[in-house]
């Protein structure tokens, strides 16, 4: 019998395999992170034997600088931060002042059921917050708005007035959906941070500052979302700040005139959406160049608008906003516009007419929400109002049902019959991308005036399907959905393949045959 040295298997013992047994039997004292420099088994030919003579050299951590080692368990996740505060004295030290302080689910890694994850995350929050020193924090959140009635506002009090202090960059307080819970922000506890604060999100709560907080002299980004607090509040809010640079302010429905102060000179990004009692947006800071607006059509005054590069506008839950948008867009400020998205939920039957008012408009995203019926080839205004656009880009909405406006369903339809706009002429237009293609007679005419009136088009994509999720799988389609875009295809193979340039590239995206033609 061969002996257990002669073990062919032991020879060919992987060398990691090694490592890992003889980490097992180490003994370690105080925190090493590698083993001791000692021999092991040869490896097999082809391994790096230089390398396999020894293991790594011993790194004991007890031995570095503690504000080294302070930094090193700043950089790693809440949790395992806590873990590894629980085998080493030098990480227990630094975890009473830990600066990285995000508390929800997520983070603390809580899998249970719902009532016992929202009484757990608060007793986690209560302990930790027990045992931090309160020095070196940088960032605090409170992500806890699925807990309703589990945290209770003298919770939050104990809880911000325990983490709040100066020093602190970033604070977000995202509170339960619970109106039993009235909540009021307190002013004093943004004083504290006035000097070093650099970022601050609210939801869920009421704010009411007043000119005691002292001067947010860092203050850059600010959301508000749900919060109570009034126009007058938020002026005051404003003049404690002159660095911001940008601001979000989301279904605040106390608020009815948003003024936008002059004195915030580095403001570039807004974002407006859902202030139900919202009728005026004036902006007079002098650098905005990206806003975005959600809602009913608003009156909206900009007074530097050569600034405003970028603005998106809304109305997923409202109408009309493609015609607010080529009929109550200010000139001034149409005009510098280089990107513009739009969204509505129903329009009326034709779009007006509209002259080059988007003189600067380099790129154009129109996506139709929820409603069937539109006259798509009434969209010809926006190119024929914009003589620079270079990129269109049409959502023309999910299909539900079999178009009643069926191209396939006019007996009198053919290439002769279709509208045209003779007048109408492109010469910037370079790629044209449609999703959720259908057969629509307005859409197959709007299609075909693009590829007959635009010289320097390059590309057009046709995508008749509900496009793909993260993983690469098709978009679920119904049954009559599914049917709607072998239409669409249909009408492309009638109507537009023979209209193609030779120098187009033609793209047409279909059902899949695997995941949506075997519901037929």
């Amino acid at each position: 019998m061969m002996s257990s040295s002669g073990d062919p298997k032991r020879k060919a013992m992987c060398r990691s395999v090694w490592l890992r047994r003889q980490r097992a039997k180490t003994k370690h004292h105080g925190s090493w992170v590698s083993l001791p420099r000692t021999k092991g088994p040869r490896c097999q030919q082809g391994d790096i034997s230089d390398v396999a003579k020894n293991t790594v050299p011993v790194l004991e951590l007890d031995k570095f600088p503690e504000d080294v080692l302070h930094h090193i368990h700043s950089l790693v996740p809440l949790r395992d931060a806590a873990r590894a505060a629980c085998v080493s004295r030098s990480f227990l030290r630094s975890w009473r002042r830990f600066p990285n302080l995000t508390f929800s689910w997520e983070t603390l890694g809580l899998h249970m059921n719902e009532g016992e994850r929202a009484m757990k995350l608060r007793n986690i929050i209560h302990h930790i917050l027990e045992n931090h020193c309160g020095t070196g924090v940088k960032t605090v959140k409170f992500l806890v708005r699925p807990c309703l009635n589990a945290i209770t506002a003298n919770d939050l009090d104990i809880w911000l007035e325990a983490a709040v202090k100066s020093g602190i960059e970033e604070l977000a307080v995202d509170l339960p959906q619970d109106h039993g819970l009235e909540y009021s922000f307190s002013c004093l506890l943004l004083s504290c941070a006035a000097r070093s604060l650099q970022s601050f999100s609210l939801s869920y709560c009421a704010f009411h500052p007043t000119l005691i907080i002292g001067c947010l002299k860092n203050l850059r980004s600010v959301c508000l979302r749900l919060v109570h607090i009034t126009e007058e509040e938020l002026g005051c809010f404003f003049s404690c700040t002159i660095s911001l640079e940008k601001l979000e302010v989301s279904q605040c429905n106390e608020i009815t005139l948003l003024k936008i102060p002059s004195h915030l000179q580095q403001l570039s990004i807004l974002r407006v959406f859902l202030c139900r009692r919202l009728q005026m947006i004036q902006i007079y800071a002098p650098k905005v160049t990206t806003f975005s607006f959600g809602g009913p059509p608003t009156r909206i005054s900009i007074r530097n608008s050569p600034q405003l590069k970028t603005m998106a506008m809304d109305g997923l839950c409202y109408s009309r906003m493609f015609e607010f948008a080529l009929t109550r867009i200010n000139h001034s400020i149409a005009s510098n516009l280089q990107t513009l998205i739009l969204s509505s939920s129903s329009e009326a039957t034709n779009m007006p007419a509209s002259s080059a008012k988007f003189l600067h408009l380099r790129h154009l995203k129109i996506c139709c929400c929820g409603f069937l019926r539109i006259d798509f080839f009434s969209l010809i205004s926006f190119l024929k109002a914009s003589p620079a656009l270079e990129t269109f880009f049409l959502s023309a909405g999910k299909p539900f049902d079999l178009r009643q406006d069926s191209i396939l369903e006019d007996s009198n339809a053919d290439s002769s019959h279709l509208r045209r706009i003779p007048e109408f002429h492109h010469d910037n237009l370079k790629k044209v991308s449609i999703t959720g293609f259908c057969s629509a007679k307005s859409l197959i005419e709007l299609t075909c005036q693009i590829l007959e009136n635009s010289s320097s088009l390059q590309c057009l994509v046709l995508d008749t399907t509900n496009g793909y999720n993260n993983t690469g799988i098709c978009g679920y389609m119904e049954k009559k959905a599914v049917m709607e875009a072998l239409r669409g295809v249909e009408a492309i193979k009638k109507y537009v393949n023979g209209k193609i340039p030779s120098g187009v590239k033609f793209v047409v995206l279909e059902p899949c045959d695997r995941c949506h033609i075997p519901k037929l």
